[in-house]
């Protein structure tokens, strides 16, 4: 069941240029790997799709594309995406917008679509996909999609970009925390104390945010808040830090009881 055992005999196969008997490994791969295991057959698709790529031609990258569809699991044929080794080229092009056409209310598809242009540093061209994948998804996929679009941003694009999209969603979601901290994750990241922390700053003074963003949180999230901003001013701060969150911490209990 271990994808890595299958994989390193596909590139001895490979290694010999003996792409058929790579493939027929792959196959094997499949039919061994108990179903349960999603993950390790998603490696080997993974494998088999950089293959075809590489190695295969227009015909076999399509009978791989199309065998994946006709399994109607997008995951297979979207995880290409991921793949360091993939270059842009005209049938990985095709390879995706297929994929998009046959999977596109699967989230996964799109994301890994994304993906695969901010790598090549197709910057327009991967804003121009993500307005349509808006177009063609249900609604309840937007936040999570234009999240994953903005933390792709920070790792292959622009922070700036990826800040953009961050501030619209928190604009219009006031309480949705996990998407405040996946930001501030990211500029943690990316090296910007600063920016984290004036993220931090914005929702417990409000007159000082420059968004003029009103957050909406719990007693109980806002603890949560605070627990995470100390974490990060004892990792990246100093005591003088340190102590200013201890002194928003207790004016926050403060206000909250009346106070």
């Amino acid at each position: 069941n271990s994808s890595e055992v299958w994989i390193k005999y596909m590139a001895f196969h490979l290694s010999l240029a003996d792409i058929d008997s790579a493939r027929t490994v792959a196959n094997r791969a499949f039919e061994r790997i108990v179903f349960r295991e999603e993950g390790e057959k998603l490696n080997v698709w993974t494998a088999l799709l950089t293959l075809e790529l590489k190695y295969g031609n227009d015909k076999s990258l399509q009978a791989t594309v199309d065998r994946a569809c006709k399994q109607n699991n997008p995951k297979q044929a979207s995880s290409i995406g991921s793949n360091d080794l993939v270059t842009s080229t005209k049938r990985a092009d095709d390879m995706f917008t297929k994929m998009c056409k046959k999977f596109k209310s699967k989230k996964t598809v799109w994301i890994a679509h994304f993906q695969y242009l901010l790598k090549g540093s197709r910057h327009e061209e991967a804003h121009a996909l993500l307005k349509r994948s808006l177009q063609s998804l249900p609604n309840y996929k937007h936040v999570e999609v234009m999240s994953k679009f903005a933390q792709m941003e920070f790792e292959l694009g622009s922070a700036e970009r990826g800040r953009t999209i961050f501030n619209a969603l928190l604009e219009k979601h006031p309480k949705r925390m996990d998407l405040l901290f996946v930001n501030i994750d990211k500029e943690i990241k990316s090296g910007d104390i600063l920016k984290a922390r004036a993220l931090f700053d914005s929702v417990v003074n409000p007159v000082s945010n420059e968004r003029k963003q009103k957050f909406k949180f719990s007693d109980k999230q806002m603890k949560s808040l605070f627990k995470k901003w100390y974490r990060m001013e004892e990792e990246h701060g100093d005591e003088e830090s340190q102590e200013r969150v201890k002194e928003e911490a207790r004016t926050f209990v403060v206000k909250s009881k009346g106070g």
